[in-house]
């Protein structure tokens, strides 16, 4: 009777044994099928970093460029090498007058990503705001370069040929934007002051005339 006690014992141990080996290799198993899905999410910090830039914008939207700042500088301390970042902080300081630093961050932008048109352009903007008008020329250039049919590049061509008196190349690069967008009162307002500058009245009025029709029919 004792043998038979002890064999019964004995047998239940090995059973208890395979019980515990199975549930461990289930878990081993179901461990290193999660493991790949894991590996595939994103970083935490880039996921962040694009929050930040999504409210960084918004708040440019808004007009709230302290605030647009702050948020593009978290972008840019989560993650250094995000061109939408420096892009953006670079437009909020320029609206703050933080000149300089909008410099800074247009050059790192373009140096991440060196083939985007319109980072010359918005370089070109600070570079004209801060009246490097020859730098400004030559950003407006590089985005035409990469995509002849910017408008807002004439534009800002022809707005600089004007500052520098080329009135001539001035009014060429205006008529280029207005081809190109016909309808943006901003460009006729543009031509028309650099007609009246060349004292062509006329056609500067004709110029402002259609400024403040397009102005009524967004009304």
């Amino acid at each position: 009777m004792n043998r038979r006690v002890i064999i019964f014992v004995f047998a239940g141990f090995i059973a208890l044994d395979a019980i515990v080996l199975g549930v461990y290799w289930l878990i081993q198993r179901r461990f290193s099928a999660v493991q790949p899905a894991q590996a595939a999410v994103p970083p935490v910090e880039r996921a962040s970093a694009s929050n930040h830039v999504a409210k960084g914008f918004a708040f440019q939207r808004n007009r709230q460029y302290a605030e647009a700042v702050a948020a593009f500088e978290a972008a840019v301390r989560e993650q250094p090498d995000y061109s939408d970042a420096h892009h953006g902080l670079a437009q909020a300081q320029r609206e703050t007058g933080e000149l300089g630093a909008a410099l800074s961050n247009h050059d790192r932008a373009i140096e991440l990503e060196p083939g985007r048109h319109d980072l010359y352009w918005e370089r070109g903007v600070t570079c004209q705001r801060m009246k490097d008008y020859d730098a400004a020329i030559s950003n407006y250039k590089a985005c035409l370069e990469r995509k002849p049919t910017f408008a807002n590049a004439h534009l800002g061509l022809g707005e600089v040929y004007r500052e520098l008196g080329n009135l001539t190349e001035s009014l060429s690069h205006l008529n280029q934007a207005i081809a190109l967008k016909p309808d943006s009162d901003w460009f006729h307002r543009e031509r028309g002051n650099t007609h009246r500058k060349m004292g062509n009245q006329q056609l500067a009025d004709a110029d402002f005339a259609k400024m403040r029709e397009l102005q009524e029919n967004r009304k």
